[in-house]
């Protein structure tokens, strides 16, 4: 943008049509609506902000944490980061996830200060949903109902809107995280 700045009023204008430039763009960036991705846990879809994932990968070959929560399924090598792996059916709805697993997928989202991968039964694709087609109330598990914020119409079916950032910062759900109780024999490791 060249601002003319020869005088009071003409940097006025050029400020002016600057700033309806950049309304035109907001609008129209706007009105074009939200994206999402449409995620199957287990029966249940969920829309998830395209925003909010990192990427979307193939599961992979895990490693088993010993004593964890049956949520976690095991941390695997994402491009040497270590991923925890979490199954969305247990953290979400407190249900494995069972089914096809030549469909399941890894989601990958931000979690804290790194990364936490989300065992779905399938990723359905992404959907551009527009404004119009938005609902503040929608029908979900009551587990899932703190890390939903509404849903979108898409015609044939009501999609819920699942708040990933909200689930995976949950400090109630992590902290909570209930260790097994050695098998006899084994001792527990002690931090000095």
């Amino acid at each position: 943008m060249k601002v003319d700045t020869s005088t009071p009023f003409a940097l006025l204008a050029s400020l002016d049509r600057e700033s309806r430039r950049v309304n035109r763009e907001y609008q129209r960036d706007s009105s074009s609506g939200w994206r999402g991705v449409l995620l199957a846990v287990g029966e249940f879809r969920f829309l998830v902000d395209m925003e909010a994932i990192s990427e979307v990968t193939d599961p992979m070959s895990l490693t088993h944490v010993p004593l964890a929560d049956p949520m976690v399924l095991g941390v695997g090598n994402l491009r040497g980061l270590v991923l925890p792996v979490f199954d969305l059916g247990r953290l979400l709805l407190g249900e494995s996830l069972a089914g096809d697993s030549s469909r399941q997928r890894i989601v990958v989202a931000p979690q804290g200060q790194g990364m936490a991968g989300l065992l779905v039964s399938r990723v359905e694709g992404m959907r551009n949903c527009a404004p119009h087609q938005r609902r503040l109330e929608v029908d979900v598990p009551e587990a899932a109902r703190p890390f939903v914020t509404g849903g979108f119409d898409l015609g044939h079916r009501l999609h819920p809107v699942l708040d990933l950032n909200r689930l995976l910062n949950d400090t109630g759900r992590f902290a909570g995280l209930e260790t097994a109780e050695p098998a006899e024999g084994q001792q527990q490791a002690v931090a000095s």
